[in-house]
């Protein structure tokens, strides 16, 4: 669903109103009628923006209405600012060398919640499930076919979700390096990188020794 400005507006207000608002409160709010707030709340409630509750009044039903998680995820957010300045601190504290292992230990790290879902895959279906798993986080993953004389499948990503982050930071990769050796326990090779003038951010899994 594309949200226009009336449904900002109403969201907005649901923003606003922690505890949530009747439609009637919303109409009175945006200067809408009754049946159009309940019109806009019906698409979002479909797309999963806001939720009603049902509360009793004077012994008639009340309902009210307010964001879910996915509609406050609506508004914007700070995420890289913060991580820029973390990123910096700790670059500063340890040296860019120790920072870029940090992150590719960290990426191992956090691969370990999703190794259940490769648990008995063939290591050609593991490559297959890693690219799922990437695209469940917007990375515009695919598989591509082996190299010359290599048995396993290779991954190319269109979309870097570190982009703007791995400008300034490099070692912002190790994290994926770090991420995706953890899934398919093999070391990996960064063939080619968007932020190095590459049209894609291509791996290729090593051979085990």
């Amino acid at each position: 669903m594309i949200v226009g400005d009336t449904q900002q507006k109403l969201l907005a207000k649901l923003l606003e109103a922690k505890a949530g608002l009747t439609v009637d409160e919303l109409a009175g709010e945006v200067d809408l009628t009754r049946s159009a707030v309940k019109q806009h709340l019906s698409g979002m409630e479909r797309s999963g923006y806001v939720q009603h509750t049902s509360s009793k009044s004077g012994g008639r039903p009340r309902f009210l209405y307010t964001l879910t998680e996915s509609g406050i995820d609506l508004f914007p957010k700070r995420y890289s600012w913060f991580s820029r300045v973390m990123f910096e601190s700790l670059r500063k504290k340890i040296g860019a060398s120790k920072f870029g292992a940090y992150m590719f230990e960290l990426g191992v790290d956090m691969s370990a919640a999703a190794i259940p879902r490769l648990v008995g895959k063939t290591r050609v279906e593991r490559v297959v499930e890693i690219v799922k798993i990437m695209n469940e986080t917007g990375f515009a993953a695919r598989v591509t076919s082996p190299g010359k004389g290599e048995k396993l499948p290779r991954i190319e990503c269109k979309n870097c979700v570190f982009h703007d982050l791995s400008k300034d930071y490099t070692e912002v990769c190790q994290f994926d390096l770090g991420f995706l050796s953890g899934l398919m326990g093999a070391p990996i090779e960064h063939q080619e990188c968007m932020q190095r003038g590459g049209q894609a951010c291509r791996f290729r899994f090593l051979p085990t020794a």
